[in-house]
């Protein structure tokens, strides 16, 4: 094992542990774009150290998203490469890029190909009875998500290391949280994965990418300060006092939406019954 590997084995162990992400006997779910963060995560969590310390059964899901490409499709790759790692995988083949490419529609492509593909995440998750669901999210994902929620969203939030989703039955974990993304291409290029055609027309031209010149720029203009170690750091220390107190008026409302949200899961529940 290389330093690079017990590095990053080091720090997805560190995560796992901080978070509480992984119980044993949980059937983990990873999604696999075939990227260096998703590939370099599968190696790391099928790291027999990781296995011993949270015993788990690990599943891999690729979504194909439909692009023209010759023969072999990148799907087709990674099918041979999960035959021989000898790990179980589903492979999901649909139209996502028919639908986020399409001329007439008037969203982000970037939008709806992520809103399609978890989608499909989930669907494999609840098919595979699988409790648990793995991204290769990294610590650059993380800071750079801060910023674009808000310069674009208005809102300040970013991806948490572990999120509840469906009433808390699924959560999505990110053992990759204190990894920096150089250190995953470092690692992708010494494990020699298989290489795989970039089909997406809009790389490398997306507000991520915006967001990760930016700081690029301002770190170039700032060389005594660590400004993607400040981003970071930012999530632990916000100053909730800056938000005024909720007036009454509001408190009302808002206890009344909740009510009438939590009747209408009621019934719905029952009619399901």
């Amino acid at each position: 094992m290389t330093r690079l590997h017990r590095k990053i084995r080091t720090l997805t162990e560190k995560a796992i542990l901080d978070y509480g992400m992984i119980n044993p006997g949980d059937r983990v779910l990873i999604g696999i774009s075939g990227g260096a963060d998703s590939m370099s995560l599968l190696k790391i969590l099928q790291d027999g150290l990781v296995q011993f310390k949270h015993p788990f059964t690990l599943i891999a899901a690729h979504i194909d998203l439909g692009f023209d490409e010759s023969s072999p499709r990148n799907s087709e790759r990674l099918a041979e490469y999960f035959k021989e790692l000898g790990i179980d995988y589903e492979i999901e083949h649909t139209q996502i890029s028919k639908l986020a490419f399409d001329p007439d529609t008037r969203k982000n492509p970037c939008f709806i190909c992520s809103h399609h593909r978890r989608k499909n995440i989930y669907e494999i998750a609840h098919r595979n009875r699988c409790t648990t669901i793995a991204y290769g999210h990294h610590k650059d994902d993380i800071i750079e998500t801060l910023l674009m929620n808000i310069l674009y969203g208005r809102t300040i939030g970013s991806m948490n290391p572990v999120q509840e989703v469906f009433e808390g039955s699924k959560h999505i974990i990110r053992p990759f949280a204190y990894v920096d993304e150089g250190l995953l291409k470092s690692f992708s290029r010494e494990s020699g994965f298989p290489s795989l055609t970039k089909l997406c027309p809009a790389e490398g031209n997306t507000s991520r990418q915006q967001i990760k010149d930016l700081i690029r720029q301002l770190q170039k203009n700032e060389k005594h300060a660590n400004i993607r170690e400040n981003i970071f750091k930012s999530h632990y220390c916000v100053n909730i006092d800056f938000k005024p107190k909720q007036s009454r008026q509001e408190k009302i409302k808002l206890d009344f939406i909740r009510q009438y949200l939590l009747s209408w899961l009621k019934g719905k529940k029952e009619i399901n019954r």
